[in-house]
């Protein structure tokens, strides 16, 4: 029975080799975590954000990793074609420990419809003005507004930002934050507000460049409770066809999504005919540097986003199956 028993270990042992041998090698990354989930969740003075949110927000408070789906040569040779097209796409990729743009579009300093990522914007704002604290309510809407895109907790949270809880007081403080921390083009608020004079401008204008240095400025803690939304932006679940679609498997994504279509609202300055927004802006940490990709994109098709991602990862940081557009 003994050497039946060994023979039969040994037999499984070379079918578990052999099949494992014949796997992608992202699908090989896929089982390592880089972060334990509770341990990430936890901020510097002891408070874990799963346990104060309650367990609504724990279900929410999960890692994301990328998706690890194959970039071969057509998937490269669209991205060169991409990159270098007149196509309505910006990006910046930047090293957000140093602050040094790797790569940037020739049009990332234009404004685009931001859609849901100027929710980020609102949480920033509201972390800011409460000295880095949340009560358990708002921290569940924080987490539905950053990781589910909710979009009735964008309407409260940026309501809760004002002085007086109303929606233009929230609006106002949203612009005061944003040209305060030095983004002078962006309009990081949601709707209309009516300003001192009576006349109205509409909110939601981003642009690339004033992206990553909000990436980089929360990475560094430059404003109060950037800790906060730099954790919850990592439980972000709504990026799997853009971005994370062909980042490896072992890389750990934050971030957040914008999807929309419709009418221009803002035709002075979005110079677009009409809105069909699929941005993604996300941080990542690759060999002990952490970095930031902001993609905001009018041409309506996540496909693009995700390939740009892929490609200036590959070209740029090395990751995966490296590569130059001058082999192409």
């Amino acid at each position: 029975m003994e050497i039946q028993e060994f023979l039969l270990h040994f037999r499984n042992k070379v079918f578990a080799f052999i099949f494992l041998s014949l796997l992608p090698v992202n699908h090989l990354y896929s089982a390592p975590k880089t972060a334990n989930n509770d341990d990430f969740f936890t901020l510097e003075n002891g408070e874990n954000l799963c346990e104060v949110g309650g367990p609504h927000t724990r279900k929410m408070l999960t890692l994301v990793y990328g998706r690890g789906q194959p970039f071969g040569d057509l998937k490269k040779k669209r991205y060169c074609k991409l990159k270098n097209s007149q196509k309505p796409i910006q990006w910046v990729l930047m090293n957000l420990d140093s602050g040094v743009t790797i790569s940037k579009s020739n049009n990332a300093e234009a404004i685009y419809f931001g859609a849901s990522v100027s929710k980020l914007f609102v949480a920033a704002t509201l972390l800011n003005k409460q000295h880095g604290k949340l009560n358990r309510s708002q921290l569940r809407l924080m987490a539905d507004m950053i990781v589910r895109s909710s979009n009735s907790a964008w309407i409260e949270l940026q309501r809760q930002a004002g002085e007086d809880g109303t929606a233009d007081l929230g609006r106002l403080a949203v612009q005061e934050f944003t040209q305060d921390m030095g983004y002078g083009k962006i309009k990081g608020f949601q709707g209309w507000m009516t300003q001192k004079d009576g006349s109205k401008i509409h909110g939601n204008e981003l642009n690339a460049i004033e992206l990553s240095r909000f990436l980089y400025d929360t990475y560094h803690r430059n404003y109060m409770g950037a800790e906060i939304l730099w954790k919850i932006m990592h439980a972000t679940k709504t990026g799997d066809n853009k971005v994370n679609k062909y980042t490896p498997r072992y890389i750990c994504i934050g971030g957040k999504t914008g999807t929309y279509h419709g009418e221009n609202a803002s035709p002075k300055t979005v110079k677009l005919n009409s809105i069909k927004a699929r941005n993604h802006v996300v941080v990542f940490k690759v060999n002990n540097s952490q970095y930031g990709l902001s993609i905001l994109s009018n041409t309506g098709s996540d496909e693009d986003v995700a390939i740009l991602s892929g490609g200036l990862m590959r070209e740029f940081l090395h990751i995966g199956e490296s590569f130059s557009c001058e082999d192409f």
